[in-house]
């Protein structure tokens, strides 16, 4: 009786299977806009992730005789125009219509879709761009949200076969890791680890290259690397390491008080931003003390 009790029990525990992933795109109706939007289906099409159509109501682009004076109006024939544009697309799609762009409704809804990775167009010529960078900007120095930044150039595939961590040394935390880890568990991509200094300095790449495998970004690359980079300034350092290493995603760790804080500062972020000739992951995290 025992024995049999024992055989109809099964051996292990069953594996929880990760939630759903969700690509919040933040969406309007210019090339560059509906480019992050393929990309991110693509990309959501191998991850298995949900993809998120998000649009700010106070910068819409539709030509003012479309939108009806009426509000009510107006929200239906802005939902139908998103509509439109998430029928381009073949993976699951939501819509959310937000007034403006706060910090607090990012939270909320990266609390809905959770775990939640935002995604961002980078238009080659924008119009309208300092509204964006702000936008953009405000987000990013919340340290809060995992942001993906695509360049409207960038003509790659989704598939990640090979990322770059931008690193300094220093030992961080990831803040909100799930985003990452699902993206870096299902491709298994190489990864080099890529130190910016003025000076050749074999210990700061020995130490980014723990303080990297220590925060479990490593955990899933298929193999990593570390490689040093002599630059005065860090923005053109890293832009010559992508190009040397021919990476397909910079992975950039958002935190104060680092040497890539100086990163984003307002000036040196959009010159990035619009530099960058790949994608960028920002990933929020704190330091280690």
């Amino acid at each position: 009786m025992t024995l049999n009790l024992v055989q109809g029990m099964p051996s292990t525990e069953p594996i929880a299977e990760p939630p759903v992933l969700s690509l919040i795109v933040l969406t309007d109706f210019f090339p560059a806009a509906r480019h992050a939007l393929h990309y991110s289906a693509e990309l959501g099409a191998h991850l298995g992730a949900q993809v998120v159509l998000l649009h700010v109501q106070e910068t819409s682009v539709l030509n003012g005789e479309l939108l009806a004076d009426d509000p009510s109006t107006r929200d239906r024939e802005l939902r139908t125009a998103l509509q439109t544009l998430a029928d381009e697309v073949s993976v699951p799609t939501h819509l959310e219509l937000v007034p403006d762009l706060q910090i607090a409704t990012a939270a909320k809804l990266a609390r809905r879709y959770a775990p939640a990775l935002f995604v961002l167009s980078n238009p080659e010529k924008s119009v309208g761009e300092e509204e964006v960078d702000r936008a953009v900007l405000d987000v990013l120095r919340s340290s809060e949200f995992p942001l993906l930044v695509v360049p409207e150039t960038y003509h790659g595939p989704a598939r990640l076969t090979h990322a770059m961590v931008a690193a300094d040394g220093e030992p961080f935390s990831l803040s909100k890791p799930a985003a990452a880890t699902q993206l870096l568990a299902k491709f298994q991509p190489r990864l080099t680890v890529v130190t910016v200094s003025s000076t050749a300095d074999n210990q700061a790449c020995a130490t980014a290259l723990h303080q990297v495998k220590a925060s479990g970004l490593a955990d899933a690359a298929s193999h990593t690397t570390v490689e040093a980079f002599c630059d005065n300034y860090p923005v053109h350092g890293l832009l010559k390491a992508v190009a040397a290493t021919q990476a397909d995603l910079l992975i950039l760790i958002a935190r104060r008080r680092s040497f890539l804080s100086t990163m984003f500062h307002r000036s040196v972020t959009n010159r990035l931003l619009r530099s960058c000739p790949v994608p960028m992951l920002v990933l929020p995290a704190s330091n280690i003390t």
